[in-house]
């Protein structure tokens, strides 16, 4: 029992020990990063590739320095499949640090993200660096996207637009299919589990589970989109929504048992 407590007591010093650690780094890596990787950079392209992989070695530290405090442990299968160029990276959204793993496990990521995460001083500066698409960008946004991906980068989109509710079934948003479906790209799917769940909708960073988080990304192969083609544009954006829906939830149902460490 005093074990336990201690246990208990000793993740949630360093669970709050790290997000003091990630929003101090927001504000301050960044900003010694700019000089350094502007000067450093013939072109804008450039400037984004090397921002972007700086961000990629950041997060797979930062992720590391959790496991090493005991906060989590994690695993991937399939994480050579998101080392290939001109990616289209959809997963499911459990809870906060998904997006961290993602990044940390892809060298040149690029994400579309919610344009209020510039109000949030750990996140302004990592998004303003890397040039992450916004979300409320409106038409830009599809072009924004097939650019990204020509040039290479493993575009990140949570179909849910927002975390998952624990216990209420998966819900996606059409935007992540009319994306793969406008730029004529594959879904490389990657399924994310977050056993016990914890940092969801629900908790706050001091609700620390019982045990120990287990964090694991299961990278499936990719999902062709061309048989969508011949049906109207909105028929195959609903279609192809509820497809990878169902993709992800029977995932889901199939890897999530429990995991003790």
């Amino acid at each position: 029992m005093i074990a336990q407590r201690l246990n208990h007591g000793w993740r949630l010093f360093a669970t709050g020990l790290s997000f003091t650690i990630f929003g101090i780094g927001g504000v301050l890596i960044p900003l010694l990063a700019t000089p350094w990787i502007t000067l450093t950079s013939k072109t804008q392209i450039q400037r984004q590739e090397r921002a972007r992989l700086f961000i990629h070695q950041t997060f797979r530290a930062y992720i590391h320095m959790m496991r090493f405090l005991g906060v989590l442990t994690w695993e991937i299968k399939g994480e050579e499949l998101l080392r290939r160029p001109g990616l289209l990276v959809l997963a499911n959204h459990p809870c906060l640090i998904d997006v961290v793993f993602l990044i940390a496990f892809i060298p040149n990521p690029d994400c579309i993200v919610k344009g209020r995460l510039l109000a949030n001083p750990a996140m302004r500066g990592y998004l303003r660096l890397t040039g992450f698409l916004r979300n409320d960008s409106g038409a830009e946004l599809i072009e924004g996207a097939r650019e990204s991906l020509a040039s290479g980068s493993a575009l990140i989109i949570f179909p849910e637009g927002t975390r998952t509710m624990p216990g209420e079934p998966l819900q996606f948003q059409r935007g992540a299919a009319n994306v793969a479906l406008r730029t004529h790209t594959p879904v490389t799917p990657v399924t994310i589990l977050c056993q016990p769940i914890t940092l969801s909708k629900k908790h706050r960073w001091y609700h620390v589970p019982p045990r120990k988080v287990h964090m694991t990304l299961l990278v499936g192969a990719d999902i062709p989109v061309s048989t969508y083609d011949q049906n109207q544009p909105a028929l195959a954006a609903r279609q192809l929504t509820q497809d990878l829906q169902d993709y992800f939830t029977e995932e889901l149902r199939a890897n999530d048992k429990p995991i003790y460490s």
